[in-house]
């Protein structure tokens, strides 16, 4: 009998990200992309050249002072090689668009693969078949506003929280999971600081 895994852990570690940065942040942006191996790359099983992509995108934000933090899936349907789904937020106040961070790993993963195939970057622009912006900037509620102001900020705030999660979220899905080598992780994160960890 096959145990049906529980990946809702991916789900709690994006929220556990996404609470972090909104309680440091007067101003979080959010996006999503999805990351493909070009046909008939020699992949070798494991998660090596994510890790290496994720840590060459990130090394320039972090050089600037922008503080990113991510998580990813692996997934594999009916092609050779797995894919991944990457959920990231980064400090609002310096990146209100993610055109240039997207662009930076269109070519990042271009050079990791050898590749100048467009499109394996995918920047998720729709989701369920609706086409939706490639970002959601998520503005806390100023502690200096009361009433209806307030009232108001708190309503959207509310509203695009939701929306981040439920297109992060999609990363907690069980289908396409399952297939991957023995000791090979099928999810991972960015760590917290220490007093954040649960």
């Amino acid at each position: 009998m096959t145990v049906k895994k529980d990946y809702s852990n991916i789900n709690k570690k994006f929220d556990e990200r996404l609470d972090h940065m909104i309680d440091k942040h007067n101003k979080v942006t959010f996006f999503r992309f999805d990351v493909r191996f070009p046909e008939n790359y020699p992949h070798d099983g494991t998660n090596h050249d994510l890790s290496n992509f994720i840590k060459l995108l990130k090394e320039p934000l972090t050089r600037d002072g922008n503080e990113m933090h991510y998580v990813w899936c692996r997934e594999k349907k009916t092609s050779e090689n797995p894919h991944y789904h990457v959920a990231a937020l980064v400090d609002g106040s310096q990146t209100q668009r993610a055109d240039g961070i997207l662009q930076n790993a269109s070519d990042i993963w271009q050079n990791i693969t050898g590749s100048s195939k467009e499109g394996l970057i995918d920047y998720c622009s729709s989701f369920h078949g609706q086409k939706v912006q490639k970002q959601i900037r998520i503005d806390r509620p100023s502690s200096k506003k009361d009433g209806d102001v307030l009232a108001q900020q708190r309503q959207r705030f509310e509203a695009k929280m939701d929306e981040v999660r439920k297109r992060a979220h999609y990363l907690g899905k069980d289908n396409q999971k399952g297939d991957v080598p023995n000791r090979v992780r099928e999810y991972g994160a960015s760590e917290l600081p220490k007093a954040r960890k649960r």
